[in-house]
């Protein structure tokens, strides 16, 4: 389930018209979806695929998906800064239990560039968080990096997430009340 608070919607976009507010939420919600397929279905220079992506949503709890794109001269920085802090959402990163990062950039796009995504996201989150993160070569994106990240373990005061039966959770099971 993917969560977009319509409160924080109308905050963002007050004078947009109502079906055009709603656009931007759908806008972001493929995105989202786009961003992940594309890890499965586009092969990578650092690969990630479908066990990645189970690896990361297996550490459970609420989930966030973020985006960010620059073309700045610290594009990097900037990409991940976006994808960590979307307006639309209220969330604190730092006790997530694992990360997911895909960097997307042109043909000149550094090895540096891309570590220093990974590096942000794991100064972000709790030291002992598992990040798998891997990147690729878009030529369509000419100066441009762009940053997806799947983070578990996120709070927000907007979305609770599973609770956890003592009974349930013996057997390996999550109920959700």
């Amino acid at each position: 389930v993917i969560v977009i608070p319509n409160d924080k919607l109308l905050e963002i976009v007050p004078k947009l018209a109502l079906n055009a507010a709603f656009k931007v939420a759908d806008e972001v919600l493929m995105r989202s979806i786009k961003g992940i397929t594309e890890i499965v279905t586009k092969p990578g220079l650092v690969n990630l695929d479908f066990n990645d992506i189970k690896t990361v949503m297996k550490a459970g709890g609420v989930a966030m998906i973020g985006l960010g794109e620059a073309d700045d001269d610290d594009r990097a920085v900037t990409a991940v800064m976006e994808a960590i802090n979307s307006p639309l959402i209220e969330l604190d990163i730092s006790e997530a239990t694992a990360a997911l990062v895909n960097v997307t950039g042109g043909p000149n796009m550094t090895v540096t560039e891309a570590e220093k995504v990974a590096e942000i996201i794991q100064s972000k989150i709790s030291p002992g968080a598992r990040i798998i993160w891997g990147a690729a070569i878009d030529e369509t994106l000419d100066e441009t990096i762009r940053v997806m990240v799947v983070i578990t373990g996120v709070k927000s005061r907007h979305i609770l997430g599973p609770k956890k039966d003592k009974k349930g959770n013996a057997m390996g099971l999550d109920f959700i009340k």
